[in-house]
């Protein structure tokens, strides 16, 4: 069968069907890439990791964001994407540092909590409004994380508050998204992201510089094309499907990365991790589901009126 076929066949698919596709995929990529951090680490530090992450990530979506030529930078909100380039590297220099010292399946079950802080700051700061019942969720959301971290119980661990970290910067960067999709393209947000994430990595990779051999570039290389079809794949999903359709197939990160912990770095889980999981995902699923209730309703709401007028 060629691809074209396949190309077809997929197009065929209902949207719903195809999102959950494309979102299994940039689920699957993302924990590769997760993955690929680790045999990094061993020869450079994370900081070099997201410089090259960032630089390669930038050759292979160049064609896409300078399609449009120097017009894809145009914007009025320049300092909302120096924000939002700050939460991305931010955020970045949290993953990368964190990754090869906890388990795969711990990192990635607290990175879960991206949601519940994105309902804490999309009601403090875009004032939506956020009833008892999500309230509810958030705390739940927060319990499932401490049953994870178990303050008190088990030895502190700076690498995993680095992933509440990055969890916490992400939400805030899905803030400031939201902000900007207001006024500016997908493409341009993409541009300015890359245009100026890509020299302030390179500065701070200069102070812990070690000239990557060529086997761990090629590693680099790997870990950035993952990331990069992650990106595309969750963009096509979520141009296919709603997102109260799609966050569940987001969960399937933690099954590949399960896997992938097991496999290549004969990790197990533990029953705290696998019960504060259960946990965050279930009121990260139900804050989707209220979200989703709520889009919809406003915009029968808006068709309504509009068809009024």
């Amino acid at each position: 069968m060629s691809l074209a076929s396949i190309a077809r066949a997929g197009a065929a698919l209902p949207g719903p069907v195809r999102g959950a596709l494309w979102m299994t995929l940039a689920s699957g990529a993302f924990s590769v890439m997760t993955a690929l951090i680790r045999p990094a680490a061993e020869e450079v530090h994370p900081f070099e990791i997201v410089f090259f992450r960032n630089l390669f990530g930038l050759v292979l979506l160049s064609p896409l964001i300078f399609r449009q030529g120097l017009g894809a930078l145009r914007t009025t909100k320049l300092k909302l994407h120096l924000m939002r380039a700050a939460c991305f590297l931010g955020a970045m220099l949290c993953w990368f540092s964190a990754i090869p010292h906890v388990t795969l399946v711990d990192a990635i079950s607290l990175n879960f909590t991206a949601p519940i802080f994105i309902t804490i700051l999309a009601a403090l700061v875009l004032h939506e409004q956020v009833r008892a019942r999500r309230w509810t969720a958030v705390a739940f959301g927060f319990a499932g994380a401490l049953v994870i971290l178990r303050p008190g119980f088990q030895e502190f661990n700076f690498w995993l508050i680095l992933v509440l970290g990055d969890a916490t910067i992400w939400s805030i960067a899905a803030i400031v998204i939201r902000i900007l999709t207001r006024t500016d393209s997908p493409t341009t947000i993409v541009a300015h992201m890359f245009m100026w994430v890509t020299p302030a990595s390179f500065i701070l990779a200069l102070f812990v510089w070690q000239t990557p051999s060529w086997e761990t570039l090629l590693i680099l290389f790997a870990l950035s094309l993952a990331s990069t079809i992650g990106h595309v794949a969750m963009t096509r999903a979520f141009h296919a499907a709603e997102a109260s359709v799609l966050v569940p197939f987001d969960y399937t990160r933690l099954v590949f990365g399960g896997l992938i912990g097991f496999l290549a770095f004969n990790e197990i889980p533990d029953k705290w991790t696998l019960a504060g999981a259960a946990v965050i995902i279930g009121s990260a699923l139900y804050i989707a589901h209220r979200e989703g209730q709520i889009s919809r309703a406003a915009h029968k709401a808006e068709t309504a009126r509009t068809g009024e007028t």
